[in-house]
C-alpha cells in the first residue's frame, strides 16, 4: 500500500471519528486536521518522510495555533502585513511529554501490528497535543506557550504580552531578547523597542 494510503485508511477509521465530535474538520488532501476557538486556529498537518516506501509509511505531525487577530492588531501597529498569523508552531516531539521516546516519527509496515501503534498515536493526539495547545484562551496564555517553545520567538512573545495589556512582561522580554541576541534578530527586537516603549 503507499504510505500515504495506509495513512489515511487509519485517520479514517481511528482518528477521525475522535477528532470530528470535539470540532476538527478534516481535509484529506493535506492531510490535515483544524478547529476554530473562538480568536485562535489549532491545527495539526501530517508530514512523510522522503525514506517511506511501499508499505512503510514513516509520519509526524506539525502543529500550529494561528490567529487572524494577530495579523489585524500587527497591522495596524505597523502598517504592514504579517507573514502568517501564527502563534506558536512545532513538531510533535517537540510539545512536553510526547510519548514516542526518542523517536522522531511513526513507522506504519501494513501489519497487524499498525494498530497497536497507530493507537499510540492517537493516545499522544488527544491526551497531550490537543490538551497541551488547549491551554491557549487568550493572549496572555499565548506568550506563556510561545515563551516554552523549543524555538522561542521573543518579538511575537512582545507582542501577545502588549496584546494581553501586559506592558511590563512585554518589555521585560524584549530586554531579555534584546541582551541575548544575534546579530539576525537584534534588529526586529531593537525596531520593537524604539515603537513600543521609547
Amino acid at each position: 500500500m503507499k504510505p500515504k494510503d495506509l495513512l489515511n485508511f487509519y485517520i479514517k477509521t481511528d482518528l477521525l471519528p475522535l477528532l470530528e465530535p470535539l470540532g476538527f474538520k478534516y481535509v484529506k488532501s493535506i492531510p490535515k486536521f483544524s478547529r476554530k476557538t473562538g480568536p485562535f486556529s489549532l491545527s495539526l498537518s501530517f508530514c512523510f518522510s522522503q525514506y517511506s516506501s511501499q508499505d512503510e509509511c514513516i509520519f509526524w505531525t506539525m502543529w500550529d495555533v494561528s490567529s487572524n487577530e494577530y495579523g489585524k492588531w500587527y497591522k495596524q501597529i505597523w502598517d504592514t502585513q504579517l507573514a502568517n498569523n501564527v502563534v506558536v508552531a512545532s513538531a510533535d516531539w517537540n510539545i512536553p511529554n510526547w510519548l514516542e521516546g526518542n523517536e522522531e516519527h511513526f513507522t506504519l509496515y501494513n501489519k497487524k501490528s499498525d494498530k497497536e501503534k497507530f493507537s499510540r498515536f492517537v493516545y499522544n493526539v488527544i491526551n497531550i497535543g490537543i490538551p497541551h495547545y488547549e491551554q491557549i484562551i487568550d493572549w496572555n496564555s499565548a506568550a506563556e506557550i510561545a515563551l516554552n517553545e523549543e524555538d522561542v520567538f521573543y518579538e511575537k512573545v512582545c507582542d501577545f504580552y502588549l496584546m494581553a495589556n501586559e506592558k511590563k512582561k512585554a518589555k521585560d522580554v524584549l530586554e531579555y531578547a534584546l541582551a541575548r541576541a544575534i546579530d539576525e534578530n537584534y534588529e526586529d527586537l531593537k525596531q520593537r523597542m524604539d515603537k513600543y516603549f521609547k
